[in-house]
């Protein structure tokens, strides 16, 4: 059959009320289609919600995108996904944004908790930070350039200046690490080594001795070692650890979100009642985060 015939064939196909076979699937006609995207913190999390979901639940297929919480927000505004996931809240002009094209109010559903993990070499004997140290670690104005201004000795890094490891600044999880060091109108070493993956920052971290890096708890992993943290000078140094984070001790501690436009139609309100349900939040704890409690999560 040459090509002619053969896409005259695919087109009548329909009209005879046939279905054409892909791959060995005959696709749903009734299939729904929720559209996700954002933050590369979240996107393991989104893609196992996913796939649990469509096989648990008849006619609806859930496409995730990652590319970072701003992006995902931007995808929002132009109305290209029905969710955007975001491990940061929304920002000012993101809100004018939506409502300014939608005519609709964002809602954020609470879907997760997590705590930003400072992590560095194995062999790196610094055991904790306080928020002020790592401000200066990372800040254009800061005083610490290698670890031996700590009075520390890295083997592997003898006088060499800290490597320092960051998201991109689409990242949800460099927008609040940010805001949670400096001030508003403060900046960022211009000599920092930008990554667009956690999983990146792990890699890097892990075979830099000079390194220090952030990334979310879940993709903290053996090959890095992470760092307690303390708020203020003589506070105690507190680690990244599921009872820190709910007991508001832990100084990077952050929320996940799912956003809508407006309340989420049915389809999609069916879906966040599964996320937030034993089987939702199950995947969250076993992806490496910590599942919301009760009393924090948002009515329907």
């Amino acid at each position: 059959m040459n090509k002619f015939w053969l896409a005259l064939f695919v087109a009548v196909l329909p009209l005879l009320g046939w279905s054409v076979v892909v791959e060995g699937r005959v696709p749903d006609p009734t299939a729904r289609t929720i559209r996700v995207k954002g933050s590369d913190t979240m996107a393991v999390i989104s893609s196992r919600w996913a796939t649990r979901y469509q096989a648990e639940t008849s006619g609806v297929t859930v496409d995730v995108a990652a590319g970072g919480s701003g992006n995902g927000i931007s995808a929002l505004i132009n109305g290209h996904v029905e969710i955007a996931t975001a491990s940061r809240p929304l920002k000012s002009h993101e809100v004018r944004q939506i409502v300014s094209r939608s005519g609709k109010q964002p809602v954020l559903f609470l879907v997760g908790l997590d705590a930003i993990s400072v992590v560095v070499h194995p062999l790196n004997p610094v055991l904790g930070l306080s928020v002020r140290q790592l401000a200066d670690i990372y800040g254009r104005e800061g005083s610490i350039k290698r670890w031996s201004d700590l009075g520390v000795v890295v083997p592997g890094c003898e006088d060499r200046e800290i490597v320092r490891i960051s998201r991109k600044n689409n990242s949800g999880t460099y927008y609040l690490f940010r805001q949670d060091l400096f001030h508003a109108n403060a900046h960022f070493q211009t000599n920092m080594d930008y990554v667009a993956s956690s999983e990146a920052v792990v890699q890097q971290v892990a075979q830099t001795p000079c390194a220090i890096g952030y990334v979310g708890m879940g993709f903290v992993t053996a090959a890095v070692k992470t760092l307690c943290i303390t708020n203020k000078k003589g506070g105690s140094c507190v680690p990244p650890t599921v009872a820190s984070v709910l007991e508001k001790r832990y100084p990077l501690a952050r929320d996940l979100y799912m956003v809508t436009l407006g309340p989420p139609a049915e389809l999609v309100k069916d879906y966040l009642q599964w996320i937030l349900g034993p089987v939702g939040q199950e995947i969250v704890k076993k992806s490496g985060f910590i599942p919301v409690p009760k009393s924090a999560q948002r009515p329907f």
